[in-house]
């Protein structure tokens, strides 16, 4: 077939050319690898190191009439820090072999990247996979700042939800927490049910997601079919809300959550920060350092999660006691009433 690009010269220059031209849809490729989760979390762009988010918490309430009575009670704002971390990386790579490869990646398919120059499909290629990575660790990433890899660069949801359960501030006593036992195709549809059960009076309240494992998901559709197989009411398998909720809590199947993990949330809880351009930030191609041949790609970028609140009324979790660590707490009485 012939080539209806004409010969393609790929050099530092091309691709710097490129990475210019189209910076504004290259700078979104990250979003674009996160983009199985960003439906169900709050994307906030800009987010360089620290910005302090949080719930605001009080009361006002109509009483019988009094004109002597005054409220006093404090109205504030539980603070949490949402961190973003400086990334970086250099990529050496072979020109060649990634424009073989970029021809079977999905990537950069669809109408987005047709009939585009290779040099910005190269630059695709390369800016989609660190998005894919971020979605990979978005749940179990641990920081480590002498690490090599994503999951080193920033603290996970689950992560995160860990250091909290040491805390005590996730625990069955404050009623955000649920100790489960390991999901079986037997048991799939009672424990979502049960933790849906366990979830505070005014989440239920609320338009929630529960995030599982992708495999979790299909066990509970597994289990819901033996269960239910032969009622004339059942006619699809594929369950998008719990049952109960009132199409309120809607099941998410990730493969980046960890198995045996459940988190009910509203969405707007799950913050995610981004940095991919601005000050501290750098996208550009130079001539390699390691061979004469090949060249180098230089990228950094600022990354984190955080919840905004864990309080019960915006955050159930549900794990295996042993993965929620020591929690002394004793078990309390599902719904969390108000």
């Amino acid at each position: 077939m012939a080539n209806t690009q004409g010969e393609v010269v790929i050099t530092p220059d091309t691709l710097n050319k490129s990475f210019v031209k189209y910076r504004k849809e290259l700078l979104m490729m990250p979003v674009y690898g996160l983009q199985k989760i960003l439906p169900y979390v709050s994307l906030r762009q800009g987010v360089r190191y620290k910005e302090v988010v949080g719930q605001l918490e009080g009361d006002m309430q109509l009483a019988p009439y009094d004109p002597k009575r005054t409220d006093n009670n404090d109205v504030k704002i539980t603070g949490r820090e949402l961190e973003t971390f400086l990334g970086s990386c250099v990529k050496g790579f072979d020109p060649n072999s990634v424009v073989q490869s970029i021809y079977g990646s999905n990537i950069v398919q669809g109408d987005g990247l047709k009939n585009v120059p290779v040099t910005k499909a190269v630059c695709a290629f390369l800016m989609g996979k660190l998005g894919e990575h971020l979605y990979d660790s978005i749940f179990t990433a641990k920081r480590n700042a002498t690490g090599k890899t994503t999951a080193d660069l920033f603290d996970g949801f689950k992560t995160i939800v860990d250091k909290e359960v040491t805390a005590k501030t996730i625990s069955t006593a404050n009623k955000n927490l649920v100790n489960i036992e390991t999901v079986t195709r037997e048991n799939a549809e009672d424990t979502v049910n049960d933790i849906y059960d366990a979830t505070h009076n005014k989440l239920k309240d609320q338009d929630t997601l529960m995030f599982m494992n992708v495999d979790t998901k299909l066990l509970y559709e597994r289990s819901y079919q033996d269960n239910h197989g032969s009622l004339p009411y059942n006619t699809q398998f594929n369950k998008s809300t719990v049952e109960g909720s009132g199409g309120r809590c809607t099941m998410v199947g990730l493969s980046c959550v960890p198995k045996d993990f459940f988190m009910v949330t509203p969405r707007r809880n799950l913050l995610v920060g981004i940095a991919t351009s601005g000050a501290g930030v750098t996208f550009e191609v130079q001539k390699s350092l390691t061979s004469h041949f090949w060249l180098d790609f230089v990228a950094s970028m600022f990354f984190g999660v955080q919840f905004e609140t864990v309080s019960p009324e915006m955050l159930l979790i549900a794990q295996p006691a042993a993965a929620a660590g020591s929690d002394d707490g004793e078990e309390e009485e599902p719904g969390g009433g108000v």
